[in-house]
């Protein structure tokens, strides 16, 4: 019996390797988002606050689309052969 969570939910290696560049996307802005956060807030007791803010925020996010785009990598449909005529 094929439980949702199984099912393969891309039709076309295409769809998987959008969501993989998706997801991609999404990991480097997170990542460069903590950077600018470290670099460019105040070296106060706001700037610190807000550091902590966007770790509260990002990490999770960059942790979950992370494991999305492993799914995604694992869920992919095989690549399709073709014969060649000659």
């Amino acid at each position: 019996m094929n439980s949702p969570l199984s099912a393969n939910p891309f039709q076309t290696r295409r769809q998987a390797i959008t969501f993989i560049c998706v997801s991609l996307s999404i990991v480097i802005a997170c990542v460069a988002s903590l950077a600018v956060a470290e670099w460019y807030m105040p070296e106060n007791e706001a700037g610190r606050q807000g550091v902590k803010t966007f770790y509260r925020t990002m990490t999770p996010m960059l942790s979950i689309w992370s494991a999305m785009g492993v799914w995604a990598f694992w869920k992919m449909p095989p690549r399709q052969r073709q014969a060649r005529s000659s």
